[in-house]
């Protein structure tokens, strides 16, 4: 597999380009989107930046992106902006803004780059790309919504025999910020000073294999609205909000997933483990023409490897066109301890209050 093979597959996933409108020879633009009515039976928020509760939501999901992409013999330059689930839409997100050039087996990039830490993360936005609704809570979720930085990429394609190719790509990123609304009461500022880390994909026919690993330093803020304090007399005061700065913090990740291929069949498995948590979900999937039922099961663990919570879902996606697909899933959640994929602790008053059923009906398309 050489190495126009690889970026072959990787264009596929990076950039919806099926459909995309060529403005010129050098110059397009292309687009995707995703927006879904999603249900719960458990009154508290589950997942974070979806927040999908016990009442029907047709806006939990609802993803809208444009890409613009130059080309000129070695040199590229990429531009995507997306709304995303969290983002209002006079305020979408610019995911990535970079320049590009390749000489030889080499690949570097510049500007704002999207953070290779999982199988789908080249294409987290594009539903189109992916079988289910969304990809894996357990996994994605850990970097708590934070898909991008600020920096430098270099990548080496290095084809190891005749059916397996290596791409090795070093990155670092400089100075970022990223401000998070976990929930109604708590939000993340984390100032990044440095971060670097590493890429490792393994292609080989009909298998992928990869490896990542992250390293960051960085300053967190914690700010806390309403918060409900006890008195040492009885009683107890709502302060309206709390300030908490954590300064010189640093964290890291390691991430291993496969994906493979026999026949009409996939099988994908990733797994991460960080600082504060670790996390793993398997997912199994059969073409039959244009449906593909799938199934997924999911495990999350504290910093203590024991477990949170875990999941299992059983979906459906259909192809009407190319281009534009349609998810039917369900999904149940049951919590250990902790949140687990609730935004906010479960009201623990029974056993039920720490469990839930997720239903999806989600539309994806790409131009």
């Amino acid at each position: 597999m050489n190495k126009m093979k690889v970026l072959a597959v990787l264009s596929v996933f990076s950039w919806p380009a099926l459909g995309a409108i060529e403005v010129t020879d050098n110059f397009s633009i292309s687009g995707f989107g995703s927006t879904s009515w999603a249900k719960s039976d458990n009154q508290e928020p589950l997942m974070v930046h979806r927040n999908i509760t016990d009442e029907s939501c047709y806006d939990c999901d609802t993803i809208f992106g444009l890409q613009l992409d130059y080309f000129r013999n070695a040199f590229k330059a990429s531009v995507q902006v997306v709304k995303r689930p969290q983002d209002h839409w006079d305020e979408p997100e610019l995911e990535w803004a970079y320049v590009g050039y390749e000489w030889q087996a080499f690949e570097f990039k510049a500007g704002r780059l999207r953070l290779p830490l999982f199988l789908a993360s080249e294409y987290y936005y594009v539903g189109q790309a992916y079988t289910s609704a969304r990809p894996a809570s357990e996994v994605y979720d850990s970097a708590l919504g934070i898909t991008a930085y600020n920096g430098l990429s270099a990548s080496w394609h290095y084809e190891v025999s005749d059916s397996l190719t290596a791409m090795v790509t070093p990155f670092v990123g400089f100075k970022d910020t990223n401000e998070i609304q976990y929930n109604q009461q708590t939000e993340f500022k984390f100032e990044s000073s440095r971060l670097w880390g590493l890429d490792l994909n393994l292609f080989g026919d009909g298998y992928r294999w990869h490896f990542a690993y992250i390293s960051a330093d960085y300053d967190q803020t914690l700010t806390m609205y309403d918060v409900v304090q006890s008195l040492p007399s009885g009683g107890s005061i709502t302060i309206p909000k709390i300030v908490t700065e954590t300064k010189d913090q640093n964290i890291e990740l390691w991430s291993l997933g496969l994906k493979y291929e026999f026949g009409q069949s996939t099988l994908r498995a990733e797994g991460q483990i960080n600082d504060l948590s670790s996390s793993l979900y398997a997912t199994g999937e059969h073409h039959f023409g244009r449906i593909t039922p799938y199934i997924t099961y999911g495990i999350e663990f504290d910093h203590s490897e024991h477990k949170e919570s875990d999941s299992y879902l059983i979906g459906a996606r259909y192809d009407l066109l190319d281009n534009l697909s349609l998810n039917a899933e369900w999904q149940y959640f049951e919590v250990s301890k902790s949140n687990g994929p609730f935004v906010t602790a479960p009201i623990g008053s029974t056993p039920d209050d720490t469990d839930a059923h997720l239903y999806t009906l989600m539309i994806n398309f790409v131009f």
